[in-house]
């Protein structure tokens, strides 16, 4: 694949500016160019701090294996449209994609930018628990759930930080991994679910819903399944209860994204505590801090 050096620049570029960490602009140039060894070639021969580009070459070179890995995930994910003809057949497709991407690379399944790296991946995990710690939306009263729970690597450090946490999937892969994960956490399970709502829960049985780059997934499954898990979201959450989640939507602007997601919070009473919020080192998530009245 012939792709300008510009491209390449433009991407690392904003490591060099500390705009982004040194494995989202991997995980970036990867899926722009689906060839390690173009990467590593090219890096030499950029505009900028001899040093920091030697950095960024050392971090592809250490997590090359897992770099091919993501290039092989991506160019299983090619083969799928955009966006879904209805929300069965999106739900049918993501179930198939993260089937296929668990039985890979477990990591990289849930976060590309790990580049299959456990320790990366547990680094990511303990920045995205610290958000929510400062968030205020942990306790040890509270009773919590997981939409696109994955392998489970949030709910396993969030055992200690709440009363009880369960996890919902719609692919059984990922639903075995995070099974495996969680043997021993007594107040945590998972559950394999059919992605169209959250039924298999109660009314008021929540204080805390969130959810993990799981809803751009639902966004390319069309705007009625979004929203009814919006409303379901607010259905299950128990009064001041919260919802977080991080990214709503690939390929929109942030405005964009912004606008929708406060628009489906409006329309099923939610307040807005926080919005369109980067509160991340490691990865570019856009965070979202909803409440029940």
């Amino acid at each position: 694949m012939d792709i300008p050096a510009a491209d390449i620049q433009r991407i690392v570029d904003r490591y060099l500016r500390s705009e982004a960490s040194a494995s989202m602009v991997v995980m970036e140039l990867v899926q722009l160019t689906e060839d390690t060894a173009a990467i590593a070639r090219a890096l030499p021969m950029l505009a900028g701090e001899p040093a920091r580009l030697r950095e960024l070459a050392g971090h592809l070179a250490e997590n090359e294996a897992g770099c091919r890995t993501i290039v092989r995930m991506i160019r299983q994910r090619l083969d799928a449209p955009e966006v879904a003809g209805d929300a069965e057949e999106g739900i049918a497709r993501s179930r198939k994609l993260f089937d296929a991407s668990v039985a890979q690379s477990e990591e990289s399944s849930v976060a590309l930018y790990s580049l299959g790296s456990a320790e990366l991946l547990a680094a990511a995990t303990d920045e995205v628990i610290g958000v929510l710690e400062d968030w205020g939306v942990l306790g040890p009263r509270r009773d919590a759930l997981e939409i696109g729970c994955g392998i489970g690597r949030l709910m396993v450090p969030l055992c200690s930080r709440v009363r009880s946490v369960v996890g919902t999937d719609v692919s059984s892969g990922m639903i075995a991994a995070a099974t495996r994960r969680l043997e021993g956490c007594s107040n945590a399970s998972v559950q394999l679910t059919t992605g169209r709502d959250l039924s298999e829960f109660g009314s008021a049985s929540m204080d805390l819903v969130y959810s993990v780059d799981t809803f751009p997934y639902l966004v390319l499954s069309g705007q009625a399944l979004v929203e009814r898990h919006f409303r379901e979201v607010r259905r299950v959450l128990r009064p001041e209860g919260d919802f977080v989640l991080f990214n709503y939507a690939y390929g929109r602007s942030r405005e964009d994204a912004n606008d929708e997601v406060l628009a489906h919070a409006h329309g099923v009473e939610l307040q807005v505590i926080r919005a369109d919020e980067s509160p991340f080192r490691m990865w570019n998530g856009i965070g979202w801090l909803l409440r029940r009245g």
